[in-house]
């Protein structure tokens, strides 16, 4: 009302303007008061058993061939806020889920890679007490025709045999014989 007549049109655009503002205010208002009710609903039974298939399905997709490592990562960050390593005697992880659970797991210290690959004693003995009578290729041959493999899970080769007579100190064929001789 006080304004300059010379202006009332520009104070009339003004206030269309903010009263337009003012309903689309209320309206949001009104739309988040609506959507707060539906979501503060409880959850249905039909719900409820479509969560728990979902979590007993999750197993399966994660172990499923066909599952990406990049679909596991993604699983893994929607379940974790955060993992904690601690290595003492043993590996401690500390698991912190979205929905606020907490686990921690013990788990033993992996061996070391040389004892993972490391001979067997008993495959050691087979080579020595097959070396008084076999060169190394015809120690190969046989312990793959036993069925032997190597801690790899290798068929055995010369190359093996060698290495393993060297690694293990055993003696060779030809010295064994020279032994025999004297």
């Amino acid at each position: 009302m006080r304004v300059d007549p010379n202006n009332r049109l520009v104070a009339d655009t003004l206030e269309v303007q903010w009263n337009e503002k003012l309903r689309l205010l209320a309206q949001a208002k009104e739309e988040y008061e609506k959507h707060h009710r539906l979501d503060s609903t409880q959850i249905t039974d039909e719900q409820k058993a479509k969560i728990r298939a979902l979590a007993s399905d999750f197993p399966k997709l994660w172990q499923d061939p066909k599952t990406l490592d990049r679909d596991r990562k993604r699983m893994a960050r929607l379940l974790l806020e955060d993992v904690i390593l601690r290595r003492d005697q043993d590996i401690c992880v500390q698991l912190r889920f979205r929905g606020g659970a907490n686990q921690e797991l013990h788990l033993p210290l992996p061996k070391a890679a040389w004892k993972l690959t490391k001979t067997k004693p008993e495959i050691v003995a087979e080579v020595d007490g097959l070396m008084d009578h076999h060169t190394e290729s015809e120690i190969a041959k046989l312990l793959n025709e036993r069925g032997w493999r190597s801690s790899l899970g290798d068929p055995f080769t010369l190359r093996m045999i060698h290495r393993l007579r060297h690694a293990y100190r055993l003696k060779t064929r030809r010295a064994r014989i020279q032994e025999q001789g004297l």
